[in-house]
C-alpha cells in the first residue's frame, strides 16, 4: 500500500495543547478529547494501522468550522502526534514532506483531509524539486543572504 487518505475532525491550536496546572505541565482537555476523536474517526473509516515504514510525504487540507481566520501551521503539529497515536504512521519523524492548504469552510465542525503516501512512490517531478533542497543548498543561500543557521 503506498497510500492513505481519511478525514480528521478540526485540531485544537497547538498553543492550546498543552496547560500549566501548579508548575506541572499537561495536554489540554480540548487536546485530549482530539486525541481521542482522531482514534475513532481512523477506526471508523477502518484506516489500516503502521502500514508502511518508509519515508513520508503528508498533505493536510484544512476546512475551517468557520470564516475565522487561522495560522494554518499552528494546527500541523497536533494532527501529526494525534494520526501517531491512532498509529497511522509510525512516527512524526519519517514525515520528509508536508504540503498544507486551505480548504473551504466546512460547518458547524470542520474537518482535515490526511493524505499520506510513502516517499517513495512520489511523481519524479516532486521528487526533483525535495531533492533540491538540500540543506546543503538551503544554508549556501542562507549564508549568501546574511542568515545565520543554528544547529
Amino acid at each position: 500500500m503506498a497510500s492513505v487518505t481519511c478525514e480528521l475532525p478540526w485540531p485544537p491550536s497547538a498553543n492550546h495543547a498543552w496547560r500549566a496546572v501548579d508548575g506541572k505541565v499537561h495536554r489540554s482537555e480540548p487536546y485530549r478529547d482530539y486525541k481521542k476523536a482522531v482514534g475513532d474517526s481512523v477506526l471508523e473509516q477502518r484506516v489500516r494501522r503502521h502500514w508502511t515504514t518508509d519515508r513520508l510525504a503528508i498533505g493536510l487540507v484544512f476546512y475551517p468550522p468557520n470564516a475565522r481566520t487561522f495560522d494554518i501551521d499552528n494546527r500541523v503539529k497536533t494532527v501529526l502526534d494525534c494520526l501517531m497515536h491512532a498509529g497511522v504512521i509510525l512516527d512524526d519523524r519519517f514525515v520528509d514532506v508536508i504540503v498544507l492548504a486551505r480548504g473551504s469552510v466546512h460547518a458547524p465542525h470542520g474537518a482535515v483531509l490526511a493524505h499520506i503516501q510513502e516517499l517513495s512512490t512520489l511523481d519524479v517531478q516532486f521528487s526533483a524539486i525535495v531533492d533540491a533542497l538540500t540543506p546543503t543548498r538551503l544554508d549556501a543561500r542562507a549564508y549568501d543572504r546574511g542568515v545565520t543557521i543554528v544547529r
